[in-house]
């Protein structure tokens, strides 16, 4: 019996199981439908004052285009700033290192709230308020230990507000594209919050005292909560509630779930690495049984 065709014949379904498997793990980790397609809006297509503009990442309303424009403003003061510290205070490590956390933080957010901008037709801001040059000038006159007194509370003062602001802007977008602007801008303000901080030059005294939330509305009849004021505004103005935002899959502000190693196949991989290892052993097993029988005959 020739043994060399059962050897090219396993070879040969094993490499066809191979590459049916890898050709379904291919299919698996590509979506069922075509993606949406990812359209740029022409420029100051987001709308103004008080509308509300639907866009494929659901509806843009007055704070999301308010949201964007103070995110963009805070990286043209804060990171200046970020630079004077490192240019005058050289010798103090704790100021170097908010510096470093400045300028990186608003260096990052300054790219995701610029890609925002660009996919929901809003132009963004491309100067600092009043206000902002103020508090850098300020900086500009102060030199030693009253720069650093300067520097750290100017930017904790405003680092809270923006905080909290971003936690309600996160709370009740129904913007995806805000949500993951909101998100990002709530990690990096954090982190220049605490860093601060640790300069040892905050005045905590000086902050703004928090206040409690106001008690919730009397319930109707119903039992459900009556909508006064702003809400019953808001409810009446505002058509889209209810309106799921998606995201198109493949572009940079798509969230995905935790992969392995290999993505989505990683089941599917390993299957086809244990097809080949048994094909590898089948043809091992042959070889030996045809050299044995090579011995034998010479007997």
């Amino acid at each position: 019996m020739d043994l060399a065709k059962p050897t090219r014949l396993m070879v040969a379904l094993a490499g066809c199981a191979l590459a049916v498997l890898l050709n379904t793990g291919t299919a698996a980790g590509q979506p069922s439908t075509p993606s949406t397609p990812i359209s740029t809006p022409p420029p100051d297509s987001s709308g103004k004052g008080d509308e509300v503009v639907q866009t494929q990442w659901g509806p843009l309303g007055p704070a999301d285009r308010d949201f964007m424009n103070r995110v963009k403003t805070a990286g043209l003061w804060e990171k200046p700033a970020g630079e004077k510290g490192k240019a005058k205070r050289a010798d103090q490590p704790k100021i170097q290192e908010a510096c470093k956390h400045l300028i990186e933080g608003h260096t990052l957010l300054d790219n995701v709230v610029n890609r925002a901008g660009v996919l929901l037709g809003h132009t963004l801001p491309t100067e600092a308020s009043d206000e902002q040059k103020g508090w850098l000038a300020e900086m500009d006159a102060a030199t030693g230990d009253e720069f650093d007194a300067v520097f750290a509370n100017r930017l904790r003062a405003a680092h809270g507000k923006v905080y909290a602001y971003a936690a309600q802007i996160r709370a009740g977008t129904k913007n995806e594209l805000i949500r993951i602007l909101s998100t990002q801008a709530m990690i990096t303000v954090f982190d220049h919050i605490k860093v601060l901080e640790e300069t040892g030059r905050v005045d905590f005294a000086g902050l703004e005292s928090p206040q409690p939330l106001a008690p919730p509305p009397p319930a109707n009849d119903s039992g459900t909560p009556e909508a006064t004021g702003d809400q019953a505004a808001e409810q009446t103005a505002n058509p889209t509630d209810g309106v799921i935002p998606t995201v198109p899959q493949g572009t940079r502000f798509t969230r995905t779930a935790e992969q392995g190693v290999f993505g989505d196949n990683n089941g599917v991989f390993f299957g086809a690495i244990g097809v080949l290892a048994l094909a590898l052993v089948g043809m091992r097993m042959i070889s030996r049984s045809k050299k044995s029988r090579r011995k034998s005959r010479s007997y």
